[in-house]
């Protein structure tokens, strides 16, 4: 699958650009696992889909990369609440990104 060699290369360019966050020095494994993974999200969250062929990828990656989410940042939060430095690395992101069921 030529695709999935593409999301290593995706990641370096953003990063190189300033659009990808850097790694976050003394955060715990899971909040830092947590801002790598929503990265890919919303960079995914907003590619056009240009094709079906595209689109199909997209909502792979989106499958992947966001679902989830809301429910780890809840938790995240929640087991952090007395760790500023943690709080401060989470604040910025939205809470609800997965369409409600």
């Amino acid at each position: 699958m030529p695709h999935k060699h593409i999301m290593p290369l995706i990641i370096a360019a953003l990063f190189l650009m300033g659009l990808y966050p850097a790694p976050t020095q003394n955060l715990p494994a899971d909040v830092s696992a947590f801002k790598e993974n929503r990265a890919t999200c919303d960079h995914f969250r907003g590619e056009e889909p240009y094709d079906a062929e595209r689109a199909a990828f997209i909502n792979r990656q989106l499958e992947a990369h966001c679902k989830g989410t809301d429910k780890a940042l809840s938790m995240l939060r929640k087991k952090y609440a007395a760790n500023k430095t943690v709080l401060n690395e989470l604040v910025d992101y939205e809470t609800t990104i997965e369409a409600q069921e």
